[in-house]
């Protein structure tokens, strides 16, 4: 009974380390927090739009099973633990020549001497594994079926972009990526202004992207509104402009309607404002960080 007792609290103490472990990984790697109902939520959303998760995440939930069901092999199984232990050493038969045992009736000048016996013990040669076999099974997973990745033209586009918004007073942040969309500006100004955008993309992609961004900003921003505009250079001729996005056919139509719009920042500027503008940048780094993290 003791035993059993003994095996059930290791158990217990074996799951709750796999899953400490786990809990760990997921948040300092993915930003994801296992206890956390909303990014479960956010997961299985993510899974039915079939949109791509690093497949680093499910290598990291697989491993920790695995050692999980490793662990109970070794706890409840005698005969996995003996083959293991035996693994490590090996002992070869040996044979015993035990002393001849003289009875008192018999005469002997020499006495036997007892024999010594040498059993030669192996120890196995030392493994030298490299350090890092976390990122090398990795990196095998994600190379497995892995194609070429496809140039994405639409991005010698960015740093025209960048210069465009610049000149206007914007201040550009890091391309994001949410949502399977990935846009190629990203700027803000003051008064919680932002700007997204793309060239030669699905229109209604980038609204989705802009939906799910606003949903984040909802639920982590009570009282401020952020006032996002975004347009599509469409080089091709193939989208249709909507309600909240614009599109442009070239680079100048770009140039020449963000001419006439009002400066991004006004003449003068008092010091709260300046906080405040520093603030939100702060705050869009801070997004931006994570919608990276979740995938």
């Amino acid at each position: 009974m003791k035993k059993f007792f003994d095996r059930i609290l290791l158990s217990i103490l074996l799951g709750l380390a796999c899953l400490l472990g786990l809990s760990f990984w997921l948040n300092t790697i993915f930003g994801f927090n296992m206890f956390s109902s909303e990014h479960w939520a956010e997961i299985a959303r993510l899974q039915a739009e079939r949109i791509p998760i690093s497949s680093g995440f499910y290598v990291s939930i697989g491993i920790t099973i695995f050692v999980f069901v490793s662990g109970l092999c070794c706890i409840y199984l005698p005969s996995f633990r003996r083959t293991s232990k035996e693994s490590f050493v090996s002992v070869p038969a040996v044979t015993v020549n035990y002393p001849q045992i003289v009875s008192d009736d018999e005469k002997t000048t020499t006495p036997v001497e007892p024999q010594q016996t040498n059993i030669p013990l192996s120890r196995p040669p030392r493994l030298n594994l490299p350090t890092n076999m976390a990122q090398i099974a990795k990196n095998r997973h994600e190379n497995m079926n892995l194609q070429p990745p496809q140039p994405d033209l639409s991005t010698q586009y960015d740093t025209e972009l960048s210069k465009i918004f610049e000149n206007a007073g914007y201040v550009v942040k890091p391309n994001l990526t949410i949502s399977g969309f990935k846009s190629n500006l990203f700027a803000i100004a003051p008064n919680e202004v932002m700007w997204i955008g793309a060239v030669d993309k699905d229109v209604y992609k980038l609204q989705s992207a802009i939906d799910r961004l606003d949903s984040i900003f909802r639920e982590t921003l009570e009282d401020i509104k952020i006032n996002i505009n975004a347009f599509v250079i469409d080089t091709k001729n193939q989208q249709n402009a909507s309600d909240s996005i614009f599109v442009f056919k070239s680079l100048d139509e770009l140039k020449k309607f963000m001419s006439e719009m009002p400066p991004a920042w006004p003449k003068e500027i008092a010091n709260y404002e300046q906080e405040n503008f520093d603030a939100y940048s702060e705050y869009v780094d801070t997004i931006i960080q994570y919608v990276k993290n979740i995938g």
